[in-house]
This record gives C-alpha cells, sequence and structure tokens, in this order.
C-alpha cells in the first residue's frame, strides 16, 4: 500500500505538472480527435491524455457500468459510432424525457471510446437518484447477458484501461463501493440492493456475461483485479 501511495503521489504531481500546459494541448489535441456534436471520439491513449489534460469541478466518488443491450453489436458496422451515439442521445432526450444523452463515456467494440454528456455533469439514467449525483456513467455497446455478445478484446482491454483511468484521476480503490453494476440498484426504490435484488426490481445490466457475470463476487473476482493491475501498469509507466 505504501508503495502504491507513492506511486500515487509521483503521478498526481506528473499530471499537475502536465495540466499546466493544458489550453495549448487541448487545442492540439483536439484538431486530432474526431468530434460531432458533443461526442468526441477517442482511442484508448488519446481518451487517457484528455482525462489528464482536463480538470473537474464536480465530486466524482462512483465509476457505474452498464451494457446498452440495445444497440448490440449487429448493430455495430465499425464505422457508425456517430450513428449510435446520436440514436441514444435523441432516444434519451425524445422518449426518456432527458435533458442530453444519459452516459458521460461509451465504449465501442473495436476498441474506441466516446465522451459525450459532460463530468461535470451527473448522468441521468435508471439506476436512480443515488448512484448519479457523484457518478461517471460509462455504457458498453453490447448485449452481455449469457448468450448473447461476446465481447471483444479490444472492448475489454479499453474498459479495463479506462476504469483504471478513471480510479486514478479521482483516487478511487477498486471496490463494490467505487465501481459497480446497474443490477445492484433497485429500479424501485434507487437504494443499493447489490446481489439481494429481486428478479423484478433490478437489471441484469451490464450483463450475466459481463466479466465472468452480475454479481458482486463476480466483480471481486473476476473485474476488479483487472483493474487494479492496471492502474499498477500505468502508475510504474508500463
Amino acid at each position: 500500500m505504501k508503495k502504491r501511495a507513492i506511486l500515487v503521489l509521483s503521478f498526481t504531481v506528473m499530471m499537475i505538472m502536465t495540466i499546466s500546459t493544458t489550453n495549448a494541448t487541448n487545442r492540439t489535441t483536439e484538431k486530432k480527435m474526431t468530434k460531432q456534436g458533443q461526442h468526441i471520439l477517442m482511442t484508448r491513449e488519446e481518451f487517457k491524455d484528455w482525462l489528464y489534460h482536463n480538470e473537474f469541478n464536480r465530486k466524482i466518488t462512483l465509476i457505474q457500468q452498464h451494457h446498452t443491450w440495445s444497440p448490440s453489436y449487429k448493430r455495430f458496422n465499425g464505422s457508425n459510432h456517430f450513428q449510435l451515439l446520436m440514436g441514444m442521445e435523441n432516444f434519451h432526450k425524445e422518449k426518456m424525457g432527458w435533458k442530453n444523452i444519459a452516459q458521460n463515456i461509451t465504449t465501442f467494440p473495436d476498441g474506441k471510446v466516446a465522451v459525450s454528456r459532460p463530468f461535470d455533469i451527473a448522468p441521468d439514467g435508471t439506476i436512480g437518484t443515488k448512484a448519479n449525483p457523484t457518478g461517471i456513467m460509462i455504457e458498453h455497446i453490447g448485449n452481455f447477458d449469457k448468450g448473447h455478445d461476446v465481447m471483444t478484446k479490444e472492448q475489454k482491454e479499453t474498459i479495463i484501461f479506462i476504469n483504471a483511468l478513471l480510479c486514478i484521476k479521482f483516487g478511487l480503490t477498486p471496490s463494490v463501493d467505487s465501481l459497480t453494476y446497474h443490477h445492484w440498484w433497485s429500479l424501485r426504490t434507487g437504494e443499493r440492493v447489490l446481489d439481494k435484488g429481486p428478479e423484478y426490481d433490478v437489471k441484469t445490466c451490464p450483463g450475466t456475461g459481463f466479466f465472468g457475470g452480475n454479481s458482486t463476487e463476480s466483480a471481486k473476482k473476476y473485474f476488479f483485479p483487472l483493474i487494479e493491475k492496471k492502474i499498477d501498469e500505468i502508475l510504474r509507466g508500463q
């Protein structure tokens, strides 16, 4: 833990030094990134640069994991990232009555990642008002219930990488209190129920096949260790 703290401190100092050149870097970076409206489409490394060169005013304590269910993999053709993003944005505003697309971040089967809803604005969504105020919402394109989409290697790597980056950025340690699944929250009350929610009151989201399952035990066994490992790799510059 002491070594981790030293690494985090060193990394934080590096980030602060980097932020001093934020404005100039942002102008250069934005020229390289693909944008449409509010949506910014990036590679993993571009997202890392974007995240570390931006400061946010909202307190972040919770990173939400969701799958889109629809659109699923069959709707993704390798180049229609913005079409899918705009489709979700329109649905969220016109059908759900929200002011913007619900999620802050979206991951794609090809490993790309998009930032949409500003980080300083809390997400919307059926997970409820308890999880959203200090949350960052990530939607993973696909239906990851068992028997449906099998997550690609590229998307898996992106999910691990960006969650590790977000943990570093906001000073979080992977646990059920910092990385949460939609499945762990009651649709009726908005309270966290973890594995105790009855089927009629919880979604399967992010999927019964998401990194080994959607239970807290599967997260502890198959998801959190991958995030921990990636955090260490990033902090050590690997």
